[in-house]
């Protein structure tokens, strides 16, 4: 010994069939392969939370969207309307006379027909149009960047589809009306209107007048007093076909 330290390196250590480095590829292999199962397990579930989210906008009777899904579309779409300046209209539609026919035929029956309904209404809406069943045998029809005679054209080629259709029932068919109200937000109408709601009440009580106006009509009720209609009934039944096909 010189009084010099001799220093000594394992050597194995820092080589590739080191127990050390054999441990860190085994380390590192066991956190890709669990990194990976969570991956595969929050990809699962958020598949199924959309799929409940989907399932929760749908209505079970008739399979289209519900009353639920028109609440949030409606708060977006009145946002949207109002940020870029676009007419906002809704048509609210009610089978005339529906009692009678859950009374007459049986309720299983009047569930077929209201599936019957939704199918019609849906071959005749357009595919950005947000059409829901709101409750009972009413249903609504949302339409964004859509002008009062647009959507006036709408209901009346609703109208006149629905008067027009045998609806089957049991081994008959027979025949049904709808009373519609439709109202629209225009780009003014957005400096004082703050409730979107207020373009689904409208259009609800335009229906109801249209029920007071002897059923199977279409009444237009304006977003505030002094407006007339949108368009006369003529003009907007010329329009429609220019706009829906």
């Amino acid at each position: 010994m010189n009084g010099t330290a001799e220093l000594k390196y394992s050597d194995g250590l820092a080589g590739k069939e080191s127990f050390f480095f054999k441990w860190l590829l085994k380390l590192g292999g066991d956190a890709a392969k669990k990194n990976g199962e969570l991956l595969l397990e929050n990809l699962n579930l958020q598949s199924e939370i959309e799929r409940l989210k989907k399932v929760n906008f749908i209505d079970d009777t008739t399979g289209i969207h519900n009353k639920r899904y028109l609440q949030i579309r409606l708060r977006e779409e009145f946002a949207r309307a109002r940020r870029h300046g676009f007419a906002l209209s809704s048509v609210f539609i009610d089978l005339d006379d529906f009692k009678a026919i859950n009374d007459t035929y049986g309720h299983i029956t009047g569930d077929r027909l209201l599936r019957e309904m939704a199918s019609v209404l849906e071959g005749l809406c357009r595919s950005e149009d947000a059409l829901v069943r709101f409750g009972g045998e009413e249903f609504v029809v949302l339409m964004s960047d859509t002008k009062g005679y647009e959507a006036v054209a709408l209901a009346e080629r609703i109208r006149k589809e629905i008067a027009g259709h045998r609806f089957s029932c049991g081994d008959r068919e027979i025949s049904l009306s709808v009373s519609l109200g439709v109202s629209t937000f225009n780009d003014n109408d957005f400096r004082y209107v703050t409730n979107p709601e207020e373009l689904i009440d409208m259009a609800d009580r335009a229906m109801y007048r249209a029920k007071e106006n002897g059923k199977n009509t279409t009444c237009y009720l304006p977003s505030h007093p002094g407006d007339d209609n949108p368009v006369p009934a003529g003009i907007a039944e010329r329009h429609y076909e220019r706009i829906f096909v």
